[in-house]
C-alpha cells in the first residue's frame, strides 16, 4: 500500500513536469512564430545581417572617439631591466645611481679600468601634453563629429532595413493573394473544361469547343505553379532580409497597412531636406574634416608635455636608491620630407569633396522624394482603375456566360472573358499592394520612415 502510494505520487510529478515542459515548449512556438508585418519588422531591426555589420562601424567610431579623449590623459609608463658594463663612463654613472661610490673610485687606474658592474632598473615615467598646436582639440572634435556621422548613417540603415522588410513582406502577401486567386481560376476553369465536356457529349458543342477548355485549364495551372514558385521566392527573400533562422516560423497572413500624414510635395521637399539621416550624417562629416584641417596644421606648430620619472637603480633585483625627474619638454618638427604639407593638402582635399556631396546628395534627395511622390499618385490611381476594371471584367464574365448558357455566345468568348477576369485579378492585387510599397518608398525618401506608421 505505501510502496503504492509512492508509485502514484512519482507518476504525477512526472506527468507534472512533462505537461509543464509542454507548456512551456508551445509558448516558446508560438514566440518564436511571425505573421505581421510589424513582428516580421521588430524582428529584421534585431537578426538582419547588413544592420548588424553596420553597428560593428558604429562601435568602431565609438572607440576612436575614445582614443581620441585618451590623448588629454596622462600617460605612464613602467620598464624594468638589468645591464652589464665595464665601459667606463657608464661603470661610473651606474655606481653614482646606485649610491655606491667611494674614495677609491676616483683613483686613476680604477677609473680607466674598472671591471663589469650590473644594474637592475626600474622606471616609472609620465608624460603630459600641455600643447599641440590646437591638434588635441580638433582630434577630439573630429572624433565627435564622425561618431555622429556613424549614428545618423546607422539610423538611415535602419530606415533602409525597415523598408526592404516592408517590402519584402508585402511582395511575398502579394504572392499569397496570387495564389488564392489562380486557385480560383483553376477552379473555374476546370468547371468550364467538365462543361464543355458534358455539352460535347449532348452534341450542343464541338471538340474544337472542348479543346479550347483544354488549353485554358493547362493555362491556368500553368499560371497557379508560377503563382507558387513566385510565393516560394519572396518567402526566401523575407527570411533573407529577416535575417531569420531555422528556429522560427514566417507566415504572412496580416495584411500590411500604412499610415502617412497628409502633406504637400513641397512639404515633403522642405522636410525630407531637415530629416534624411544620411544627408545630416555627410554634414556632420564634413565637421570632422574641418577639425581634420585644424589636426593637420598643428604639425606645423611646437609641442610642449610634461614628463616626469622616477627610477630605481641596484646592483641586485630590488626597488633601491631610488632617483626622481620633472620637466617640460618642447619640440617642434622642423622638416619631415614634406609629409606635412601633403597631409594638409589632403585633409583639405577631403573637405571640399564633401562640399560637394552634400550638395550632389540634396539634388539626389529632392529627385528621389519627387520620384517617389509621382509612384505613389500613380500606384493610387492604378489601385481605383484595377478595381473598377475588375468589376467591369467580372460583370462581363457573367453577362457572357448568360449569353453562352441561352447559345447566344461561343466557348471562345466565354473563355476569353475568364481569362480577363483572372488577369485583372491579379492586376488588382498587385496595384493594391503597390501603394503599400509606394507609401512606404516616399517615407524613406524623405528620411521619416518608421514602426510608427505600421498598422
Amino acid at each position: 500500500m505505501f510502496a503504492s502510494r509512492n508509485i502514484l505520487d512519482n507518476y504525477n510529478l512526472v506527468m507534472s513536469g512533462l505537461l509543464l515542459g509542454a507548456l512551456m515548449m508551445s509558448a516558446n512556438l508560438y514566440a518564436a512564430e511571425i505573421s505581421t508585418l510589424r513582428q516580421s519588422v521588430d524582428y529584421a531591426l534585431e537578426h538582419n545581417r547588413s544592420l548588424a555589420m553596420d553597428g560593428s562601424s558604429l562601435d568602431q567610431s565609438r572607440a576612436n572617439q575614445a582614443l581620441a579623449q585618451s590623448q588629454f590623459m596622462p600617460r605612464l609608463d613602467l620598464s624594468t631591466g638589468v645591464a652589464r658594463t665595464d665601459a667606463p663612463g657608464s661603470f661610473f654613472g651606474t655606481k653614482l645611481n646606485q649610491q655606491r661610490i667611494s674614495a677609491a673610485d676616483f683613483t686613476p687606474a680604477f677609473l680607466n679600468n674598472p671591471g663589469f658592474i650590473n644594474n637592475y632598473q626600474t622606471r616609472l615615467n609620465i608624460n603630459m601634453p600641455l600643447y599641440q598646436g590646437g591638434a588635441m582639440w580638433a582630434g577630439k572634435e573630429a572624433a565627435d563629429h564622425q561618431l555622429e556621422a556613424s549614428e545618423l548613417q546607422h539610423g538611415y540603415m535602419q530606415q533602409q532595413v525597415l523598408f526592404q522588410t516592408i517590402h519584402a513582406y508585402t511582395r511575398a502577401r502579394q504572392a499569397k493573394a496570387a495564389i488564392q486567386a489562380m486557385q480560383a481560376a483553376v477552379n473555374a476553369a476546370e468547371k468550364r473544361y467538365q462543361d464543355t465536356l458534358a455539352l460535347e457529349k449532348r452534341g450542343v458543342l464541338i471538340s474544337s469547343d472542348v479543346m479550347d477548355a483544354r488549353v485554358h485549364l493547362l493555362r491556368s495551372e500553368l499560371k497557379f505553379k508560377q503563382a507558387n514558385n513566385v510565393y516560394a521566392h519572396s518567402m526566401e527573400q523575407l527570411q533573407h532580409v529577416l535575417g531569420m533562422g531555422a528556429d522560427t516560423a514566417l507566415n504572412v497572413d496580416g495584411e500590411p497597412d500604412l499610415a502617412i500624414a497628409a502633406s504637400t510635395l513641397t512639404q515633403t521637399l522642405q522636410k525630407s531636406l531637415q530629416m534624411r539621416p544620411d544627408l545630416k550624417a555627410l554634414e556632420s562629416s564634413y565637421q570632422a574634416s574641418q577639425a581634420a584641417v585644424v589636426v593637420s596644421k598643428g604639425a606645423f606648430l611646437p609641442r610642449v608635455d610634461l614628463v616626469a620619472g622616477q627610477e630605481w637603480n641596484a646592483s641586485t633585483p630590488a626597488l633601491k636608491n631610488r632617483n626622481s625627474m620633472i620637466g617640460a619638454t618642447v619640440s617642434m618638427n622642423l622638416f619631415s620630407g614634406g609629409a606635412d604639407r601633403a597631409g594638409l593638402r589632403a585633409s583639405r582635399a577631403r573637405e571640399m569633396a564633401l562640399e560637394f556631396k552634400i550638395d550632389d546628395l540634396k539634388q539626389q534627395i529632392h529627385n528621389e522624394v519627387s520620384q517617389a511622390w509621382r509612384m505613389l499618385d500613380e500606384s493610387k490611381i492604378s489601385d481605383a482603375s484595377e478595381r473598377e476594371a475588375l468589376k467591369q471584367s467580372e460583370e462581363s464574365l457573367r453577362i457572357k456566360s448568360l449569353r453562352y448558357q441561352q447559345g447566344l455566345a461561343k466557348t471562345s468568348d466565354l473563355l476569353d472573358a475568364q481569362l480577363q477576369v483572372d488577369t485583372t485579378r491579379l492586376s488588382s492585387i498587385r496595384a493594391k499592394y503597390d501603394v503599400t510599397i509606394a507609401k512606404a518608398a516616399l517615407q524613406l525618401a524623405a528620411g521619416t520612415l518608421n514602426e510608427e506608421i505600421i498598422q
